[in-house]
């Protein structure tokens, strides 16, 4: 009996002692973090016309119900006097723990009275060969063209539509490229990649009709043609 009194002595002092030491050890330390949050007024997609100056629609920041807007960093603003596509960042500051938050905003740049560059709508009828197999696209897909200045052209997806939005993979099974238009309207592709399977075309082939701004390609891929007609909005 004097034994287990003793044993349960022992334990109730070890108990208390490292108690005690947690208790030194977490003293002055906070168990709350208040994370800054960030809103984006407006579209987080915005198309915005070559040469007028960017204004933007606005954010706003908050940290544990305090408004910090004035302390948020704004990088990779866009180039009103070149078109493309940027991607505005906006990061708000380090709360006491070092934590921040960030925000994106895409802002394509066009030249609206441009005849080639714009969006584009991959036509329904335009179809997929696979194994000797034809699929129509059967629905209308956007497509952005952005003219480079030197001759050439950025597509953001040379497959028109069909594994991004078609499929529905997103856009990193975008095939995007660079295309190269000459004086008679024939189009060569000069580079590909998409990102999700590490790849590019096979073969490419097509023509530009400037005039009523109509591309009609055949995008050899994965050893499937995709034969599609790209008509400017």
């Amino acid at each position: 009996m004097k034994k287990n009194i003793l044993y349960t002595m022992l334990f109730a002092l070890v108990a208390l002692v490292m108690t005690s030491c947690g208790d030194k050890q977490s003293e002055g330390l906070s168990r709350i973090t208040y994370y800054p949050s960030i809103e984006l007024k407006g579209d987080n997609y915005v198309v915005w016309e070559k040469g007028i100056p960017f204004e933007d629609p606005g954010y706003v920041s908050l940290l544990n119900g305090e408004d910090v807007t004035d302390k948020v960093t704004v990088s990779n603003m866009p180039d009103v006097n070149k078109s493309g596509i940027y991607d505005v960042t906006y990061t708000t500051m380090k709360n006491e723990d070092g934590f921040d938050a960030s925000a994106t905003r895409t802002v394509v740049v066009l030249d609206l009275n441009s005849k080639i560059e714009g969006f584009y709508l991959t036509q329904p009828n335009s179809y997929r060969v696979r194994q000797g197999a034809e699929v129509a696209y059967g629905n209308a897909y956007e497509i952005l063209i952005i003219d480079n200045g030197d001759g050439t052209v950025f597509v953001d997806d040379l497959l028109g539509g069909w594994y991004c939005q078609r499929a529905g993979y997103g856009t990193n099974y975008c095939l995007y490229g660079t295309l190269a238009i000459a004086e008679d309207g024939s189009v060569t592709c000069q580079k590909s990649f998409v990102n999700g399977w590490g790849d590019s075309h096979d073969d490419f082939t097509g023509t530009f009709d400037a005039e009523n701004g109509i591309f009609t390609v055949n995008c050899v891929y994965a050893a499937m043609d995709f034969v599609q007609t790209w008509i400017k909005e």
